[in-house]
């Protein structure tokens, strides 16, 4: 790789070449891509077209980078191309460089998608419990087999609320095994992998040592004075 950054005519050539690729391969299976026929339109439009641009070569960040402030006028030094793979693009490559194959989604991608799709689908909490494999959203334990982290008590999923404060709908439930339902008892909101997104109880705030409650004190204070 050159340390000459790519032509704009280059780069738009392979904009379109991935544009006809991505409506092939990926747009099936949901990935997003740019709404624009112009490479140069949005940071990750000029992102795709660079990674395109170097087909099955590691590309370093700050090279795209280079390219979004030649080619766009108010983009930041520091690109985070990383988060192409929110949008369902496969990366790989070490830190700092990446990668881009066009023609299959991410492996996490396709299972983000397959857990949505199973919820919208889903009658019974056994067809969410199938989803996860049926395994706690947030420990992973396997229902029915000892739990690696409390001895021997046999996991037995329970019905998880993602966010205490709305109804228990489908949308609104993962699996969880009984010792992290119950160590978590209503404290907290979660999102569909079973991780931690917000607080739904003071009582977390409550347990914290005294500089984090001061801390949560100054911004509430903040977020509410008139």
């Amino acid at each position: 790789m050159s340390g000459q950054l790519p032509s704009k005519e280059d780069l738009q050539q392979a904009w379109d070449d991935l544009r006809d690729i991505h409506a092939k391969y990926l747009q099936v299976s949901g990935v997003r891509i740019p709404n624009t026929k112009q490479y140069d339109r949005y940071a990750k439009s000029i992102w795709l077209s660079v990674l395109h641009y170097y087909a099955n070569e590691e590309v370093h960040k700050d090279l795209i980078s280079d390219v979004c402030q030649r080619d766009k006028s108010n983009a930041g030094r520091d690109q985070q191309v990383r988060h192409l793979k929110r949008d369902g693009w496969k990366l790989t490559g070490k830190q700092g460089y990446h990668c881009l194959d066009p023609y299959e989604p991410s492996p996490e991608w396709v299972k983000t998608e397959n857990q949505r799709i199973g919820r919208v689908n889903a009658k019974t909490f056994d067809d969410i419990k199938n989803i996860y494999d049926y395994r706690c959203a947030t420990c992973g334990a396997k229902e029915g087999h000892p739990s690696y982290r409390y001895g021997e008590d046999k996991v037995a999923l329970q019905r998880g609320h993602k966010d205490p404060w709305k109804p228990d709908t489908k949308d609104n439930i993962i699996p969880q095994c009984q010792f992290c339902n119950r160590a978590y008892r209503g404290d907290f909101v979660f999102d569909n992998k079973g991780r931690v997104s917000a607080i739904a109880d003071v009582r977390p705030v409550k347990r914290a040592n005294k500089e984090v409650q001061k801390r949560v004190f100054a911004w509430l204070k903040k977020q509410f004075s008139s």
